[in-house]
């Protein structure tokens, strides 16, 4: 091992070094360039520096193309990059597409009162869906971008959408967001499909026509507006995080469902969070009525919308689907 690689390492505790080395070794595949010559190259001159960014922002869309999700990615770019800083290159700041979001991931748990806040706290229909749409489905963001108005299948006030296995779950830009790639399938709750039936039609036949950037920032605003967004420092450039952003609602969700009677073990969550069953799945195939019961179940702990806003947009004409 080269001292580059030991000194690198040194900054990790040895259980982590296997998975780190395994790391670089992707990358070096990657580029098909020795890490240790990019980096000397790097410290010879700017244009080295130049183009070790560049290998570096190329793997970091290649993961992305492999079907990784962006928060996976961005955790293994961080990675890879640490073995040129460690070794005193120094990089730009980190480009503005590769969120660190889940390297600094939070601990604790929105409440349901919060969530409840930051839905009134939007005057825009679009901008109460997003949340609800993130809060009682307990989706990953990148699912809002790929959902389609004909892929909701009414079940009475609710909506059931099944998500194909493989890479077939696509956003606007053709990238797969199924990070698993697993065949499974989510309720969206009474709330929220409320919203959504007074949402107008997106070209494509999208459900939200805006970026998960955009997305990001409603949370963020919300969260904001509120008074429950805090600042996370990071070691990285300096750079703040915040505390309530998008994947957040993935635990918030999980822990209501779990409070409104779902077991803590039950296998039933780990297949609408859209995560890898044991066997490939092969002997948990849960139909509509076992998802549907257990969601609704646990609803009165996923409730967002008052009593005086369900009655009145129950009054609206609702949209039909598919």
């Amino acid at each position: 091992m080269d001292k580059y690689t030991s000194k690198w390492l040194d900054s990790y505790p040895p259980r982590h070094h296997k998975r780190r080395l395994a790391a670089l070794e992707r990358f070096r595949e990657f580029v098909k360039k020795e890490p240790k010559a990019l980096l000397q190259k790097a410290k010879r001159s700017d244009r080295g520096c130049e183009e070790l960014e560049d290998s570096l922002e190329k793997y970091y869309s290649y993961l992305i193309e492999q079907g990784r999700a962006k928060s996976s990615a961005a955790q293994w770019y961080a990675v890879v990059r640490s073995y040129f800083t460690r070794n005193r290159v120094s990089l730009a700041r980190f480009p503005r597409k590769i969120s660190l979001q889940s390297v600094y991931e939070t601990t604790d748990v929105l409440s349901q009162e919060e969530v409840k806040k930051m839905v009134q706290s939007r005057n825009s229909i679009r901008d109460q869906a997003v949340i609800a749409f993130l809060a009682q489905t307990g989706q990953r963001i990148g699912v809002l971008t790929a959902t389609k108005r004909n892929m909701i299948r009414r079940r009475g006030s609710h909506g059931l959408v099944e998500v194909p296995g493989g890479a077939l779950f696509q956003n606007p830009k053709g990238q797969n967001v199924n990070k698993y790639q697993v065949h499974y399938k989510f309720v969206i709750g009474e709330d929220t499909m409320q919203l959504i039936d007074k949402l107008p039609e997106c070209e494509g036949g999208w459900l939200f026509d805006i970026s998960e950037r955009q997305m990001a920032r409603i949370v963020n605003e919300a969260a904001s507006d509120i008074g429950t967004q805090e600042p996370i420092q990071t070691k990285v450039n300096g750079r703040s995080l915040h505390r309530v952003h998008p994947h957040v609602f993935r635990k918030y969700w999980k822990r209501q469902m779990k409070l409104g009677g779902t077991k803590d073990r039950d296998l039933l969550l780990d297949f609408v969070m859209a995560h890898k069953l044991p066997y490939g799945g092969a002997y948990d195939a849960f139909p509509d009525e076992d998802v549907l019961k257990a969601y609704k179940r646990a609803e009165p702990k996923l409730k967002l919308l008052a009593q005086d806003d369900c009655r009145r947009r129950r009054s609206v004409v609702s949209r039909p689907h598919a």
